[in-house]
């Protein structure tokens, strides 16, 4: 498997669940885990993507994580592995969407922690919002690159799905995580273009419906440089909780999180770990 861009490939990997929308990350990585542990694993991890992106971007935090935890991706339709799927182009759609699966997974009384990317984060949220209203919730949240759902809107100044091609490859250009030599590849660059199309559809759509604060910790982590999530637009998560909030930094931009793989693989251990004693 040739990775090409966080989460995009050139090969299409064996699935490795038989849930729509759900990688099993250590088989996709090749790692063991569980099966060398405990008959039941101590927690199991969900990862969401951000836009654009796909579950495998997240197999090189694998190695970082406790190996009897069960590190499971979460992985929206209509990408490179499922291209014949119709995509989602809403968050609460894609809460429906993957509710189903999610909801199979988690059955049972063990604990699990989600965090999300990005666009990831927002699906994150509004996931958790609902398992939380069903009565499971997950035992923390974790939030990167997003700013808080009620100070969202349309922070670009018009909605980036309906942006022409050549705005699309720019703004891709402009976040970083994608070779320019990828971008001189015509055909791999359409269907990146409308992948991401689609994911921008669940942010620049997305309207923030008030509720009750969630009753789990949350923990909000940034690139320092990134110009989607600056502090001002992401320490009003803040508000979304009543079990605790904690914020963490690292030097980079949008896409921070796959240059320092292990520091925030690290983190997330550790504030997953707290929340738990909490």
């Amino acid at each position: 498997m040739t990775t090409i861009l966080p989460g995009t490939t050139t090969t299409t990997p064996t699935p490795t669940t038989s849930r729509p929308g759900v990688r099993d990350l250590r088989r996709w990585a090749g790692v063991g885990g569980a099966a060398s542990g405990p008959a039941e694993p101590e927690l199991t991890v969900l990862l969401l993507h951000h836009a654009g992106g796909a579950a495998g971007a997240y197999t090189p935090f694998v190695r970082h994580l406790p190996p009897n935890w069960r590190v499971l991706g979460l992985e929206l339709p209509g990408r490179l592995m499922s291209p014949a799927e119709a995509a989602c182009h809403s968050a609460e759609h894609a809460v429906e969407w993957l509710l189903p699966s999610v909801a199979a997974e988690l059955a049972g009384e063990g604990e699990y922690a989600v965090f999300g990317h990005s666009m990831g984060a927002l699906v994150a949220f509004e996931l958790v919002r609902e398992l939380e209203r069903q009565g499971r919730p997950p035992v923390w949240l974790g939030i990167s690159g997003s700013p808080a759902p009620s100070h969202l809107g349309l922070r670009h100044g018009s909605r980036r799905d309906l942006w022409p091609h050549e705005r699309l490859v720019q703004f891709m250009r402009e976040l970083g995580g994608t070779p320019e030599n990828v971008l001189d590849h015509t055909e791999l660059v359409e269907t990146m273009v409308r992948t991401l199309r689609g994911d921008l559809a669940i942010v620049d759509t997305y309207r923030y419906t008030e509720g009750p604060r969630l009753g789990v910790p949350v923990s909000v982590y940034t690139g320092r440089e990134d110009p989607v999530a600056p502090e001002e637009a992401v320490r009003p998560w803040s508000e979304q909780t009543g079990a605790g909030i904690g914020f963490r930094s690292w030097p980079g931009g949008h896409f921070y999180l796959y240059e320092q793989v292990e520091s925030v693989a690290r983190q997330l251990r550790q504030d997953i770990l707290a929340a738990r004693r909490g």
